[in-house]
């Protein structure tokens, strides 16, 4: 049987979290690399830095495993629409029973809409950075004005054909201004609102301490991480999981 090649790509995972779907106990499977240079990244060592993924056999055989522990997979990074063969990831992984959640920052709505038309059942959570004005110094310059709207534009548009499949939320960064967040808030297509996540600075270390994090992810680690059911005689492993619970994730051994 052939996967998809994004298997291969997985750069981290987090086997058990409450807080990153809510009302879920989910698995997480984090990419690397980034198509935006957001200077208040919450997981720059993901996006901006090079990093070994994970063994792709180790994923698929995590995957299969806690499928029956937990409520949902989230696939986030990083940014995970840049993962070849996403709509063909998610479905495979969705095929293990549990729902799938994608996080995402819209700015590529073509590969949204495939994997809705691959798997329809999957959800969205989109970051809305901005304003469409203030894209471009709020994602290091990485897209403009005209961009900004234009893809996300396209994503509210999916969002307003797939009523329920999609999340919008914000970090409020300092050069957002309350005014800024109402304007998000207002573009958004009828029916869906607003998630405000609170802006926290983070302590400085390395590179993550050159950006900032969302409150509800500055319990993450950072860079090339692997559950340590992956390490061969581990009590944590598979079968040693018999009941569902918060787990950390681990840094990988010597």
């Amino acid at each position: 049987m052939s996967f998809s090649p994004a298997w291969e790509l997985v750069r981290g995972i987090e086997p058990m979290s409450f807080c990153d779907w809510p009302g879920r106990l989910t698995a997480v499977l984090f990419f690397g690399g980034c198509n935006l240079r957001c200077p208040h990244c919450h997981n720059a060592a993901l996006a901006f830095a090079a990093g070994a993924a994970l063994p792709g056999a180790s994923v698929r055989s995590f995957a299969a495993s806690h499928a029956k522990w937990v409520d949902g997979f989230v696939v986030t990074g990083g940014e995970p629409t840049l993962a070849p063969g996403l709509s063909a990831f998610v479905a495979e992984l969705a095929a293990l029973g549990p729902a799938v959640k994608i996080d995402t920052n819209g700015m590529r709505p073509d590969v949204l809409e495939a994997v809705l038309a691959r798997h329809p059942e999957v959800r969205f959570a989109v970051d809305v950075k901005a304003p469409f004005a203030k894209y471009g110094p709020v994602t290091g310059g990485a897209v403009t004005a005209e961009a900004a709207a234009a893809r996300l534009g396209a994503v509210f548009v999916l969002a307003a054909r797939h009523p329920g499949r999609f999340a919008f939320r914000t970090t409020l960064v300092p050069e957002l201004s309350a005014a800024d967040v109402r304007e998000i808030r207002e573009a958004l297509p009828p029916g869906h609102t607003l998630t405000e996540q609170p802006f926290r600075k983070p302590v400085p270390k390395g590179e993550e301490g050159r950006h900032a994090q969302a409150d509800s992810q500055a319990r993450r680690m950072s860079g090339d991480l692997v559950h340590p059911a992956h390490r061969p005689g581990d009590l944590e492993g598979p079968q040693g999981q018999r009941h569902p619970g918060p787990a950390a994730v681990h840094a990988p051994g010597p």
